[in-house]
Formats: structure tokens, C-alpha cells, sequence
């Protein structure tokens, strides 16, 4: 997430605090007798992940003050589990109508796959709901990272690097909370630069119903919080795809360049409309393919230098736009135009349920280079070496992205 100015945060910001719980080790008063009484019962949760102990951390009160104002009913519930810069603890921030409690955890770990799990599982224990929405803050790293800690030992004098967390691992917390809730997950919304790329989106196919991200950089703080809250209080029974297109609605044009949106349920089919295309350019010339290639991650390096292929970077990698990559490959190696083709008309008709590419969060010259993309990228791998820290990810399992590499970007 690219750091944008925030708001001016009201003087006013601490009397949202109205109501301070200490909790110890296991935050046992939040348990006591939970079996024992009826849970609150509400239309929507939302529960957000904000790990700001890094330079968003003055975004964190203005954005809690807006979702405090979104919350206009008792049939809708905010979650936020947060850590700030200098915070000896996370913070659970519980938003009702007209109120924030906040409780503290024995932990300043908010990179811990862990510490995500406990959240969730408390979440399930105290709270009922019909539809379940998660949300994650901050930072995008590397392809399978996000959400970095500065501090996840406060107090430690040892100077570490930022703490991330593994998407592989938070795939496998948030699947199993997925089917404690009998598959009710809704929407999953990476609010962060660069999660919106194909071994994401496949990596969490089975997670949630559908999953919004952003395919290259996305501001702060954001501002669609009390209009989607406000609209989800008069509209009880929307379902994950329609509540990611309101986010898309009401967020400000300046906090993105562009917002995808994935139907999960396609995604079983993506092998068999991909694979043949691939299989049809590995019997083409490939040579041609690779020349493409290595011009393509020349332009990218050098100013005002275009190729057809634009190979974009982030956290020292690189990338291109998934459907425009096996377009132009396939056009430059004379392969079946045919699977190609009913490949793209998958992705962009039924796997894409939305793009909205309006943003103006970058200027009109850079959002120049990108106007062509489709939604999802692709990370287009330097080395087999590099290559090989992902192997282990299910995508290149069951899709020939491996096989597609090998033959056209590296050196035999």
C-alpha cells in the first residue's frame, strides 16, 4: 500500500474510545460464559486486519474513526485487530453502533499466522452472523507476503528486519475458518499494493466466495468505510461479489489506479482453458517467445523504451499482466490463436466478475503503461532459483506455468 497523506484526524478521535478493557494472557473476561449466554447476532462482520507497526501507523485512528461512523446499526459489526509503531500490545478494536471497546492482547506479533488464527477463532466464539467479510491492511511484499511488522518483539534491543506474513499460511488459517462457518466467507479484500495476481487469487480460491485486490499500487488510508458500512445497514442480504463492488463505488478515484474482483467458484476451470493454450505455444517458436521476452525486461529498465509485453516490478520482482502476456506470446510464436482465445474469454467473462480501472491515484503518463492490463498478474520469474521459492505453491501444479518458463525465459 503506498502511504498517502491521511485525513486530518479529529480532536475529537479518543472520545470514540468510550469503552477500555485490559485482557490478560488469554483474554479471559472476553470467555467467561460465552457458552453460557446467546451470542449477538448481526447481518454483517467485518473483520479487519491492520498491521500498522511500520510508516502507516498515523493511518490507523483516522481509519478506526471512520468505520466508528460507518456503524449506524445493531445489525452490523466491525472487527479490528491492530498494531501501531510503539504499541507494546495489539489492540481488538470491537465497533458497535456508537461505541469502540477496545481490548489488549499479550502479543505484539500482528505477522503471526498464529496470532491471526486466535483472532478468528475468538471472533467465532463470541459473535453470530450471516455474512462474514475479511479484510486485510497495509503492505504488500513479495509475491506471498504481506503485512510486514517492525516490531513484532517490543522491547527486544536486537535490530531485526520487518516480520512478514506468509499468504500460504494465512490460505490455510483463514480456510479453516471458512469451513467453521460452513463456507459462509463472503468476500476477502487485500488492501494491499500488488496482491492482485494470478498465484493470489489461486492460492485462496476455496477461501472465500470472491476476493477484491489491487493489481499494482493502492493508497491510504481509503475512504469508502462509512459509505459501504451506511449502505450494508439498509441492505441486509448482499452477497461478497456485490459488497466488493460497492467498496469499488465508494472509494475515491485518488486511492487506486485499479480494482479487481474474482468469482472463486471459477477458478477449478482455469487449468483446462490455460494449459491448452500453453501446450500450443510450446510447439511453437518458442525462440521467438524468449527474444520477446528479454526485450520486454530490457524496456522495462530503460526510459521511454516500449515493448508489446510491459514487464512492471514490485519488492524486487517482476511482473506482467497475465492475459496480455499469453496474448502477445501467443500472436509472436504462431501458435493456436483458437485456445488462446477461449482462454481469454474465461478469464475475462467469468473469472473476472469486475475490473474498474477509473483510479487516478497515479499520474496520467504512468497510468499510460498500464491502460492494456486485464486484472492479474503474473510473476514472470528472473532465474529458476527464484522460481524455485514458489514451487511449493499449488498453482504451478495444476497450470504449466513451470514448463512455460523453462521453454521461453531461461537459459538451457
Amino acid at each position: 500500500m503506498k502511504r498517502r497523506e491521511a485525513i486530518q484526524y479529529l480532536a475529537t478521535s479518543n472520545a470514540a474510545f468510550l469503552s477500555t478493557l485490559y485482557l490478560g494472557k488469554q483474554l479471559e473476561n472476553s470467555n467467561l460464559n460465552a457458552a453460557d449466554r446467546p451470542l449477538p447476532n448481526y447481518d454483517y462482520i467485518l473483520l479487519y486486519w491492520m498491521p500498522y507497526d511500520n510508516n502507516l501507523s498515523t493511518l490507523g485512528k483516522p481509519i478506526l474513526e471512520m468505520l466508528r461512523k460507518g456503524v449506524q446499526t445493531d445489525k452490523v459489526l466491525v472487527l479490528v485487530q491492530s498494531d501501531f509503531s510503539g504499541s507494546r500490545r495489539l489492540s481488538r478494536n470491537i465497533i458497535t453502533k456508537g461505541n469502540i471497546t477496545v481490548q489488549y492482547l499479550e502479543t505484539a506479533d500482528s505477522s503471526s499466522e498464529n496470532v491471526l488464527n486466535e483472532y478468528l477463532t475468538w471472533a467465532l466464539s463470541q459473535f453470530q452472523t450471516k455474512h462474514w467479510v475479511i479484510v486485510f491492511l497495509g503492505h504488500g511484499g513479495s509475491l506471498m507476503q504481506i503485512s510486514p511488522d517492525e516490531n513484532p518483539n517490543y522491547g527486544s534491543t536486537s535490530i531485526t528486519q520487518p516480520k512478514w506474513m506468509d499468504l500460504q499460511k494465512v490460505s490455510e488459517v483463514i480456510s479453516k475458518f471458512n469451513q467453521d462457518i460452513n463456507g459462509r466467507l463472503e468476500l476477502l479484500f487485500f488492501q494491499n499494493c500488488h496482491r492482485g495476481n494470478i498465484e493470489v487469487h489461486y492460492t485462496f480460491q476455496n477461501v472465500a466466495k470472491y476476493t477484491l485486490s489491487s493489481q499494482i499500487i493502492l493508497g491510504a488510508p481509503n475512504y469508502y468505510y462509512e459509505s459501504l458500512l451506511n449502505h450494508l445497514s439498509c441492505h441486509p442480504n448482499l452477497d461478497g461479489g456485490q459488497i466488493a463492488k460497492k467498496i469499488m463505488d465508494f472509494e475515491r478515484l485518488d486511492m487506486y489506479h485499479s480494482l479487481t474482483l474474482t468469482k472463486n467458484d471459477y477458478f477449478h476451470q482455469l487449468s483446462e482453458k490455460l494449459n491448452p493454450a500453453i501446450d500450443s505455444i510450446l510447439m511453437s517458436n518458442t525462440d521467438a517467445v524468449k527474444k520477446l521476452i528479454h526485450s520486454a525486461f530490457f524496456s522495462s529498465k530503460v526510459k521511454h523504451t516500449q515493448s508489446v509485453i510491459q514487464v512492471y516490478h514490485y519488492s524486487g520482482e517482476s511482473f506482467v499482466d497475465l492475459a496480455n502476456f499469453i496474448l502477445e506470446i501467443t500472436k509472436v510464436s504462431g501458435a493456436d490463436v483458437t485456445a488462446c482465445n477461449v482462454f481469454l474469454t474465461f478469464f475475462k467473462s467469468f473469472l473476472i466478475e469486475r475490473l474498474q480501472q477509473n483510479g487516478r491515484l497515479l499520474s496520467s503518463t504512468i497510468r499510460g503503461r498500464y491502460q492494456n492490463f486485464s486484472g492479474l498478474g503474473l510473476f514472470l520469474p528472473a532465474s529458476r532459483q527464484k522460481l524455485a521459492t514458489y514451487h511449493h505453491l499449488k498453482i504451478y501444479s495444476d497450470l504449466k506455468l513451470v514448463n512455460l518458463f523453462d521453454a521461453v525465459i531461461f537459459d538451457n
